[in-house]
């Protein structure tokens, strides 16, 4: 044999790379069987845990925040301490009569502003139900005109009912009562609108009426369908984005919710709005990661339903109409070569319990 280094042929297999192959799936069976395990656990323990009676959670005197569970759409309600009350979006057409229902349920008789945080039909869809049922006194919207049928028969709803139409405008405030105040931070306003959105994205969502609800030391922001686009544009103008409460942009879109965004917000809990099994894949699992790789608490209506958030100015509450489990998990992309951190998500019905 000569003094050159011997080479393995190729039809040969290679002991070690196929040992490593081994050891990666066998992470991958272990985190799944843990992941069943927790799963297992926390459903016995939530079926089997001391039955207690729930208490109501206080309303009266505090601000109440509601994400009404409307599908695949957006919509909240805002009632101040002394009942006044916001509409933000009324979620699709199907979603009309569910709308309605939650604003009775909770003694809402009229609205001292309606918002249209943008003319897609999953966000204003029920709006001209709410508007010809509930007497609603000033109606805020993006400003940008869209060539839809549902648009048009709720301008001519607002026109009819006599309705103060107001183009929403960066730096717009409105003071409710009790010091809650509410403050527009996008659009610009005059005309100046986003033009520029990546490949697929749209025009509309981008100029989403973005605001920020402020109540002493409590504060939310609501951001319609708006995606990274927007996001950087409200950075770079320095629009107040601190929130304990962020309404995560476009459902949980991996093209919202950035990084630097939500170092900017800072929340300590995010509500999704989205449908159960929708076909889009809202939330995408990115966000989900950078939500969970920031600390933050998620809620969503697919798997919570109605989502109740009420605060005195100091501290706040959330109750969700039901609970969840989620689990994290480190898995091993492969795509990337790295370690990546993936959520499951199980919902039980159960009476809500109080998280903070």
């Amino acid at each position: 044999m000569n003094n050159e280094q011997w080479k393995r042929p190729k039809f040969l297999p290679d002991p070690l790379k196929g040992a490593g192959q081994k050891v990666k799936g066998l992470r991958v069976l272990f985190a799944i069987a843990l992941a069943a395990a927790i799963i297992f656990v926390g459903i016995y323990w939530l079926r089997h845990r001391p039955q207690q009676i729930p208490t109501p959670f206080v309303t009266q005197g505090r601000l109440q925040i509601y994400a009404l569970d409307v599908g695949q759409g957006d919509s909240a309600l805002i009632i101040t301490p002394e009942g006044k009350s916001v509409l933000i979006d009324a979620g699709p057409p199907q979603a009309a009569d569910e709308v309605a229902a939650a604003l009775r349920k909770r003694d809402v008789r009229s609205l001292d502003l309606a918002v249209a945080t943008h003319p897609h039909a999953d966000h204003i869809g029920g709006m001209r139900q709410v508007i010809e049922n509930f007497g609603v006194k000033n109606f805020l919207d993006s400003g940008k005109d869209y060539p839809s049928m549902e648009y048009k028969r709720m301008q001519l709803a607002i026109e009819e009912k006599g309705i103060k139409f107001i183009p929403a405008k960066k730096g717009m405030k409105f003071d409710l009562d009790s010091g809650v105040g509410l403050e527009v931070l996008n659009p610009q306003g005059n005309d100046q609108w986003i033009t520029e959105v990546r490949r697929g994205g749209s025009v509309e969502n981008a100029n989403s009426v973005v605001l920020r609800l402020g109540y002493g030391n409590f504060s939310m922001l609501f951001t319609g369908d708006a995606e990274t686009e927007t996001e950087d544009l409200m950075m770079k103008s320095g629009v107040p984005l601190r929130a304990q409460v962020l309404k995560v942009g476009h459902h949980g879109s991996r093209y919202a919710t950035s990084v630097r965004f939500l170092e900017a917000v800072a929340p300590e809990a995010a509500v999704i709005s989205c449908g159960a099994d929708n076909r889009y894949g809202h939330p995408a699992r990115q966000t989900l990661d950078r939500l969970l790789k920031a600390g933050v608490k998620v809620y969503r209506t697919d798997l919570n339903g109605d989502i109740a958030i009420v605060t005195d100015g100091n501290t706040f509450e959330i109750h969700p109409a039901r609970q969840s489990i989620q689990v994290a998990l480190a898995g091993f992309d492969r795509r990337f070569g790295h370690q990546r951190v993936f959520t499951m998500a199980l919902a039980i019905s159960r009476r809500p319990l109080l998280a903070r």
